[in-house]
């Protein structure tokens, strides 16, 4: 909470820029008082002078976190839409631009996608957990679709990233983390090769089998 409490009312209060700088280094602060080793390979994959959407397995609380600690310059993370409904949650995801997404409301949440295009269309770059969600199991679920579709209308390159050490360090439930290794993994850019449903899909499945080749976990898709 030391270091926890000052970054909210820092991002509360500062404009962007040092909103993000002062966000960084806090999360990479966290990191070293827990004595938690921070590792992350790739960040020379990175597309250059494009925008992305970025694509990342679902373990932990912890998981944006370790976003936004190991990637380079700003991003937009997509939210459930119950966060914004929590005052902590809700002022904070605002501030560092986040867009709310309805999981439950087809109408709404198609509303959402297009926002979303328009976003990467205007050069910002996305994060999204294509899992939808969280779970103490391991093994990476099914993806939805959103992320993909946002990345093929748009026309910009999906990165897979793969975070390793979230689940074991910050279980689903708990708020007391515990000893371990974290670990980011940024694998090859996956650019679409069209704008419909079928481009959308093989850069799920594209994106997918990268992140499994760096995450050691099952795949315990259903589709």
């Amino acid at each position: 909470f030391l270091i926890v409490i000052p970054v909210w009312i820092g991002v509360a209060l500062l404009p962007p820029g040092p909103r993000w700088a002062l966000i960084r280094r806090g999360a990479r602060t966290l990191f070293r008082a827990a004595g938690i080793p921070f590792l992350v390979d790739g960040i020379e994959r990175l597309p250059h002078d494009t925008a992305c959407v970025y694509v990342s397995n679902h373990a932990s609380y912890l998981d944006g976190v370790v976003a936004i600690a190991g990637l380079p310059g700003t991003f937009s993370f997509a939210a459930k839409a119950e966060l914004e409904e929590r005052f902590v949650s809700r002022i904070f995801l605002r501030r560092i631009g986040a867009h709310f997404v309805e999981r439950t409301d087809v109408e709404k949440g198609l509303a959402d996608a297009r926002a979303e295009v328009r976003a990467a269309q205007r050069g910002e770059s996305l994060y999204f957990f294509p899992e939808g969600g969280l779970t103490r199991e391991p093994g990476l679920r099914p993806f939805h679709l959103g992320a993909f579709a946002a990345a093929a209308e748009a026309g910009v390159p999906v990165v897979p990233v793969t975070i390793r050490g979230t689940r074991s360090i910050l279980r689903g439930g708990s708020w007391f983390p515990r000893r371990g290794t974290l670990t980011l993994v940024v694998a090859e850019p996956v650019y679409p090769d069209g704008s419909d449903w079928a481009a959308s899909v093989r850069l799920r499945d594209e994106a997918r089998a990268r992140m499994l080749k760096h995450l050691g976990e099952p795949d315990i898709s259903v589709d």
